[in-house]
Order: C-alpha cells, then structure tokens, then sequence
C-alpha cells in the first residue's frame, strides 16, 4: 500500500479549514490519519513538511514527540528506577495493567501542561493553533491514541492532529493486530 496522498489532502484541508476557525462537523479539532507503518519515515516527512508550510501561512503549529512524552511520563514511575528491575521481577503480570491504567492520563496530563524546555502547554489554546502528535506507535501497548483524546476532550480547542501507523475497519484502528479504543468524535482519515 502506498502513501495515500488523496487521504492526505483531504486531511490538509480539514486541518487549514480548522485553523481557520470552522469546527469539524464532530463537534471536536480532532484529526486522526492512519497509515501502513511501513510508512513512518514518509509520515514524518509529510507532517513535518506540512507543518512548516502551515507556520508559512501564520499557524501556530507545534510538533510533538509522543516517545518523547512516554518517556518523560515514564520517569516519575519506579520502573525506570534501580527498584523498577525488581518489581518488574515481582509483579510482571500485573505491570501491563498497572502502566495501562496510568500511563493514558499521565500523556494527556504532559500534553495538557507541557514538559519543561520541550512542548508547550495546549490547555486552553484555540482553534487556530494546531498541534501534530507524531510517533503515536511508540504508546503501545500501554496507551491508546483514543485514551488520550479523551482526556483531552473539554480541555483544549487546539487542532489536534495524530497521524495512526496501523489499519482501520470502519471506524475501528488497529496496531499490530491489537484493536485500538475508539474515540467516536475524532474525524478519521486514510486507512
């Protein structure tokens, strides 16, 4: 499967139209687009250059990292600490339903506030500044892009725009086999 251009551009154009201040016919700035994850160096590429052209035309356009999220989240828990070692030993089966309990709203709680030095806070902002959350894959299996929506919902009225390495059946996505939760108010693009 290649790169869906017409996806794309279809995307583009909700995005600008959002920027501009017209609200998506779901009620939320919530864009999500699914590609093959074969494909992650050309999203990248894509977003990126889309970006700039946006900050070109006077958007506010920030590009976030979601690993980069993941990871400073990750800090303030005990397992990547020197006790982590033995508590993953300890309690294993119960680490992945603990992380997947916490971890959703610690993501949306840095997105919502910022990380000192790397991301500005999106509480609050508006319609006309747009945020890209690259790099959604490196959640799983911990987080799902719909978790974070959620918690974003009634907090900010910032375009949101999450590019999904995976596969969509209708309305449902899919990574590495594992569906995703669905988030119903975010419009959904390629696939």
């Amino acid at each position: 499967m290649d790169w869906d251009k017409e996806s794309f551009y279809k995307l583009v154009k909700q995005i600008e139209s959002s920027l501009k201040g017209k609200l998506s016919p779901l009620g939320v700035p919530f864009y999500v687009y699914v590609y093959d994850p074969r494909h992650e160096v050309e999203c990248l590429r894509q977003f990126k250059n889309l970006a700039n052209q946006l900050k070109n035309q006077g958007f506010f356009i920030q590009i976030v990292y979601l690993g980069q999220v993941l990871s400073y989240a990750l800090k303030e828990l005990p397992y990547l600490k020197s006790e982590g070692k033995e508590i993953e030993k300890r309690y294993r089966s119960n680490l992945r339903r603990e992380l997947t309990s916490i971890l959703p709203e610690k993501i949306a709680y840095y997105l919502l506030n910022g990380i000192p030095g790397k991301t500005k806070p999106i509480k609050g902002d508006k319609l006309n500044q747009g945020n890209f959350l690259l790099r959604a894959g490196a959640l799983f299996p911990f987080v799902h892009i719909s978790q974070i929506l959620a918690y974003l919902e009634n907090q900010t009225q910032s375009t949101i725009v999450i590019p999904f390495p995976g596969t969509r059946q209708r309305e449902k996505l899919s990574f590495l086999n594992e569906t995703e939760g669905h988030y119903y108010r975010a419009m959904i693009f390629g696939g």
